[in-house]
């Protein structure tokens, strides 16, 4: 039987409900400010062991997290998980985060919302169970330096003078190692991995950019930066989330196919969170998830330094969420960056 919204008290939907939600209490043992109460009792029954998604609709005027409280017989209420943020919204927006496997002993699940916002359609359903093990995959270069590949090796896989990867296709631009980091400097800058496997997973690489140019052909864009591609199914179809930006806004782009750009149509997921500039010459940490909910939507959560900046949710924004497995990459545009330490993390 499926974990749907009403079967045997995994999940409880709030439909319709509107109202200014107060941020909790922060002691580590409070019940919660708000429980979304169901029947018979305070909070959603949760089984210990299961990871559940937690969704609602919101409005607000600053960046609004979901905060989850546990309730065990022998602890009572405690603050435990805080999901990721989501930008402040005009208009009804989704939200959805997925918590982490429920400890033992705990019966309940209790949730508020902060800071203050106007909240509906509550739910929290159980997320599918991992199919296997976490992976960890560390796509490398394959040398310690020159060219690793380039676009003219994708393009031309039979010539004898294709330096070919086993690991990346490089589709427009050139990749080098040096001293064991990715080095590129080309204008345009396109690659993903050969695998093309990858469903729910976690990207990170550490990041240096030296810095930015523009050319007569690739004239200086708002845009120019590093990017990571998740869920690339092609050049017409995939999650983009911006980690530095020439105008210092950091955010999460989906393009669809059909359209102006290049075949495809590029649309903003969730809200833009400014004041970001570009940090030169220092490594950074950037990471980006990507994870389909019980409902059909998509979430995708941007990370720099380890701190979750940006959120969004999916829910068929320009064409369908993008669910299944496909390669993930990175993007460069007028930015000379180094990388190193790739890693794909199943979810």
């Amino acid at each position: 039987m499926r974990n749907s919204l009403r079967s045997a008290a995994l999940a409880m939907t709030v439909p319709g409900l509107l109202g200014s939600v107060a941020a909790p209490a922060s002691p580590a043992a409070a019940s919660p400010a708000v429980c979304w109460q169901p029947a018979g009792g305070c909070g959603f029954a949760v089984t210990a062991g299961r990871a559940y998604t937690i969704s609602s609709a919101y409005r607000a005027t600053a960046t609004v997290r979901a905060v989850a409280y546990t309730y065990s017989a022998a602890a009572g209420w405690r603050q435990w998980f805080t999901g990721s943020p989501y930008g402040g919204s005009a208009s009804w927006a989704p939200l959805a985060t997925t918590t982490p496997v429920v400890p033992a002993g705990v019966e309940r699940l209790g949730l508020a919302f902060t800071p203050a916002a106007a909240i509906r359609d509550v739910a929290v359903t159980a997320a599918p169970a991992p199919r296997r093990p976490q992976e960890v995959y560390r796509p490398g270069l394959g040398r310690g330096s020159g060219l690793v590949t380039d676009g003219f090796a994708y393009h031309n896989p039979r010539s004898a003078k294709a330096v070919r990867s086993a690991v990346w296709h490089v589709t427009t631009g050139s990749l080098f190692a040096v001293r064991g980091s990715g080095d590129t400097g080309s204008p345009v800058f396109r690659m993903h991995t050969v695998r093309a496997d990858f469903t729910d997973v976690r990207v990170a690489f550490r990041l240096d950019i030296a810095y930015q140019k523009a050319t007569s052909y690739t004239p200086e864009s708002s845009y120019d930066g590093v990017h990571i591609w998740l869920r690339h199914r092609s050049q017409y179809e995939l999650y983009a989330a911006s980690v530095a930006r020439r105008d210092g806004k950091v955010l999460i782009k989906k393009k669809c196919p059909g359209g102006p750009v290049n075949g495809g149509t590029y649309y903003t997921l969730g809200a833009e969170l400014p004041g970001r500039p570009i940090v030169r010459n220092k490594w950074r940490e950037v990471s980006a998830t990507v994870r389909n909910n019980p409902g059909g939507s998509v979430t995708v959560v941007l990370s720099v330094d380890g701190e979750a900046l940006v959120s969004a949710v999916d829910a068929g924004v320009g064409c369908a969420p993008i669910r299944a497995a496909a390669p993930v990459g990175i993007r460069g545009d007028n930015t000379r960056f180094r990388f190193t330490d790739v890693t794909v993390t199943t979810l």
